[in-house]
């Protein structure tokens, strides 16, 4: 049973455009066969807690004996669990202040593991060759001066981390209904084309 894990960063609104894109994935991946299931983590509804002990950043065997509370472990391993099992990833990033949102870091954090998900000393990793897809929206408009500071990173550690293999769409100017300088008719015009390349990345990403 192909599964997509869709993660979803932004704050839960209409407004969302990760949503709109992270939504044409799982869509049109669940259009391809009544096979295809999705998993939904909203990382806003159900905030994962930040790092709260060093042993986390490790597997038990590393640990040096550094015990973990019970509580912490079962929620860390159901986190790795849920990415482990997906066959595919889809994430909204959207970038807030020139950076992802902190709940998506501390994601992150709990599912980056050495010798777990990530190599360590030569060991395999698990999810190399799964499609990840990250999707991304921005207030201003994307001008090349400016960093990215969100995509950048994410692709990254889904590609040198984790071995996986990296599709990025984004979108820009969602304030553009608060500030018509930036043309609404080009904002929405950008959505509906990121959305297209979305829901063709959903219909056409590998299964496992």
């Amino acid at each position: 049973m192909p599964t997509l894990l869709q993660i979803d960063g932004a704050v839960a609104d209409r407004a969302s455009r990760t949503r709109v894109l992270t939504n044409a994935v799982a869509e049109a991946w669940m259009g391809r066969g009544d096979a295809f299931t999705v998993v939904q983590r909203d990382l806003h509804d159900d905030q994962p807690p930040h790092l709260r002990e060093r042993a986390q950043h490790w597997p038990e065997a590393l640990r040096g004996g550094d015990p973990l509370e019970a509580s912490t472990r079962r929620m860390q391993d159901r986190l790795i669990a849920e990415l482990l099992d997906a066959d595919a990833l889809v994430v909204g990033a959207p970038m807030y202040n020139y950076a992802m949102p902190s709940t998506l870091k501390a994601w992150i954090d709990l599912v980056h593991v050495p010798g777990v998900t990530a190599s360590w000393a030569g060991s395999e990793r698990p999810l190399a060759g799964r499609p990840a897809v990250i999707v991304t929206a921005q207030g201003g408009p994307l001008e090349p001066e400016v960093q990215d500071f969100v995509t950048a990173p994410l692709a990254h550690l889904f590609a040198a981390g984790f071995g996986m293999e990296v599709h990025v769409v984004g979108t820009s100017r969602t304030l553009a209904e608060m500030l018509p300088e930036l043309g609404a008719e080009w904002a929405a015009a950008d959505l509906r084309r990121a959305e297209a390349e979305a829901a063709e990345l959903g219909r056409t990403i590998s299964a496992g």
